[in-house]
């Protein structure tokens, strides 16, 4: 639409002057040059003496963007998918975006959005009003590669502690958002809970982002939050045998990169799991949540901590049995 606008000023504008206006690359805006004469069906040509393209026709209104119900749809659920980041600055940049392709929709739209509403919702588990602020300066520094100094309160600690990291990525990680930075210190990479940062500053100090580094696999060791990248322990082979209805909902998802889901018996009420990993703490808690309804056949070192874990939970102080109210729908 820009180079639309440009154009009909009738200066003559060449891929580099329109590069030079609009900050972007001349290949980006040949590309675009094309797709308004190819696609868009403009009627546009290049003038070889005023070196510059221009209207062969009047053009007074620039093609509408023509949506299928399918891309409104679409359209749709990205909006939802929003919903997590309410109130930080990485959501309000992307409203933007989508009011900028409502303007380029037609103005008839032939969906009713409350009908989508009533058949699809995003459960919110985003970012705390608290953090908004945080969560935005960190994205700030992430995408100007600038160091951060931060009070980080580790679960297993009284008191803060302060810490110099280069950020390289945030992302939602079960339910909860999460900073991958690299600490010098440490000379390795950490991960890091919102909740529990404060105090941040911002340097202007800059960093080059390490060669190759991926979220995925810097977390692609452990079974959740954790992770093991540069541990030079191999990868344990878990097995988990599970079932009942603890069978069935472990069946339905995709736990670990590496899982995979051996059926005992036909109906699916047996099911063994078996995941190659480098750690065992968040595995250990997976276990004890599905209760008397998962059994750890390997390796010993899981099956002694989830055995520890038990004794412990019975023999603590002030430990009673506690009958739960039965719920009528089930897990």
């Amino acid at each position: 639409m820009e180079i639309h606008k440009i154009i009909r000023t009738g200066k003559h504008p060449n891929c580099s002057t329109l590069a030079k206006e609009i900050e972007v690359t001349p290949k980006t805006i040949q590309r675009d040059i094309s797709f308004m004469r190819d696609q868009l069906g403009l009627p546009l040509e290049y003038d070889s003496i005023k070196h510059g393209y221009f209207y062969t026709q009047e053009v007074n209104e620039f093609p509408m963007l023509h949506l299928s119900r399918s891309d409104l749809v679409a359209l749709f659920l990205a909006r939802h998918a929003l919903e997590p980041l309410r109130g930080t600055r990485l959501q309000r940049m992307l409203a933007d975006s989508f009011s900028k392709i409502a303007e380029a929709c037609p103005g008839e739209v032939s969906i009713e959005w409350h009908e989508l509403d009533d058949a699809f919702s995003v459960k919110a588990s985003g970012v705390l009003p608290a953090d908004v602020t945080l969560f935005g300066d960190l994205l700030d520094a992430i995408r100007g590669t600038r160091e951060v100094t931060f009070d980080y309160h580790k679960l297993a600690s009284t008191e803060p502690e302060r810490r110099s990291v280069r950020p390289h990525h945030l992302g939602q990680i079960e339910h909860g958002w999460y900073l991958i930075a690299f600490d010098p210190a440490r000379e390795a990479m950490r991960t890091f809970a919102l909740q529990r940062i404060s105090n941040l500053e911002v340097h202007k100090t800059t960093f080059t982002r390490l060669a190759g580094f991926n979220a995925r696999d810097h977390l692609g060791g452990g079974f959740g939050v954790w992770s093991y990248a540069g541990n030079q322990r191999s990868p344990q082979k878990v097995q988990i045998r599970l079932e009942g209805y603890a069978a069935r909902i472990v069946a339905e998802r995709q736990w670990h990169p590496s899982q995979t889901l051996r059926k005992i018996n036909a109906d699916g009420s047996l099911l063994e799991f078996q995941a190659n990993l480098a750690g065992l703490e968040e595995i250990t808690r997976w276990v004890l949540s599905w209760g008397s309804k998962a059994s750890v056949i390997g390796p010993p070192e899981l099956k002694k901590r989830v055995r520890d874990e038990v004794k412990k939970m019975l023999s603590s102080k002030g430990a009673r049995s506690i009958t739960p109210k039965r719920s009528a729908e089930g897990p």
